[in-house]
């Protein structure tokens, strides 16, 4: 008896042109190619005009200053999943470095004081994440108030006046390299890293997805929605948190006036990143590249001599390009 071998089915040219025109007409590819390919020729770009932008000190440099904008688009990225949006994320960065200082000031050891900026965090998102989910009053509404009450309380707290903190611990996090590249700047992939894997590869982030794709068959599926959007939106005010203590470790004291500058980068960036808006669809690594691109963008018009005043301009031209190439999707 013989086995007959089944013939090979040979792909031919045609069937693999085909197939590739399919691939590259896929709105999902494009989307996730987007934010890449942008930082890919806008640093052609930039190194053509000036050849220093592309030098490992002017990369470095700029690898550092994204570190910020990359956690604040690490926490808007679960609130946006979520089909939200948390406008108090900048305040929230102002608030925690405002407490960070009063604490260190009242005399507690440097941990304490970090631990107080990520608590500040943590209570700002849940109390955004209580009115959304249990008391269902509508995401915008909710931290557009927020925004107001945490940044005056804020100035309250610090009566505007910023308090130097010169621990050579905190300040090593934005000045010490491992392998040429900045601590802060490995800490902002170290969390990315962490939250990539509690966003895809645990229950609550399935959980989250579905919530945010439709909340009412996640409620049917017996999933408790408003206690997922409670989490949620923790875990997006902790990333304020951090970004208090990154950025009173970059600056080396507390800042309590909102930098609304930081809020428009992490929505830049997750829009960028290929983010649904309309929720159930995520990425972590396309904010990382998202906001790595706004900053190597500002920071090449800079090295280019183009004036400060432009830097909004270009970043909002380019938020509402992406939100138009992602129109419709869901």
């Amino acid at each position: 008896m013989t086995t007959q071998t089944p013939p090979r089915v040979r792909t031919t040219p045609s069937a693999t042109a085909a197939s590739l025109r399919r691939a590259l007409g896929s709105e999902e590819i494009w989307l996730k190619l987007a934010a890449p390919a942008a930082l890919i020729v806008l640093t052609i770009v930039f190194t053509a005009l000036n050849p220093r932008f592309l030098s490992w000190p002017s990369v470095s440099t700029m690898l550092a200053d994204s570190t910020i904008p990359i956690v604040l688009a690490l926490g808007a990225t679960f609130a946006v999943s979520l089909a939200g949006i948390d406008l108090s994320l900048a305040a929230t960065v102002a608030l925690g470095s405002v407490m960070m200082a009063t604490a260190y000031q009242a005399g507690l050891p440097l941990i304490v004081c970090c631990l107080i900026a990520l608590l500040t965090g943590l209570a700002v998102g849940a109390i955004n994440g209580t009115f959304i989910g249990w008391v269902r009053i509508p995401d915008f509404i909710v931290t557009l108030g927020s925004l107001s009450v945490v940044m005056g309380l804020s100035l309250i707290i610090s009566q505007g006046k910023p308090v130097q903190i010169g621990e050579r611990a905190l300040t090593a996090i934005s000045t010490m390299s491992f392998a040429g590249i900045r601590v802060n700047f490995l800490v902002a992939i170290g969390i990315a890293i962490v939250l990539h894997i509690v966003l895809f590869h645990t229950r609550f982030g399935t959980h989250l997805l579905a919530v945010g794709d439709n909340p009412d068959a996640a409620k049917a599926m017996g999933l408790k929605v408003p206690r997922i959007k409670l989490a949620g939106y923790m875990i997006c005010g902790a990333m304020g948190g951090v970004g208090a203590i990154l950025l009173t470790s970059y600056i080396g004291s507390s800042q309590p006036a909102t930098n609304t500058d930081y809020l428009l980068k992490a929505i830049a960036a997750v829009v960028l990143g290929g983010v649904s808006l309309f929720g159930g669809r995520a990425t972590i690594y396309g904010p990382v590249i998202g906001a790595v691109l706004l900053t190597f963008l500002q920071s090449g018009l800079t090295l280019l001599g183009v004036s400060a005043f432009y830097s909004p301009l270009v970043i909002g031209i380019v938020v509402i390009a992406a939100a138009t190439l992602m129109r419709g999707r869901k």
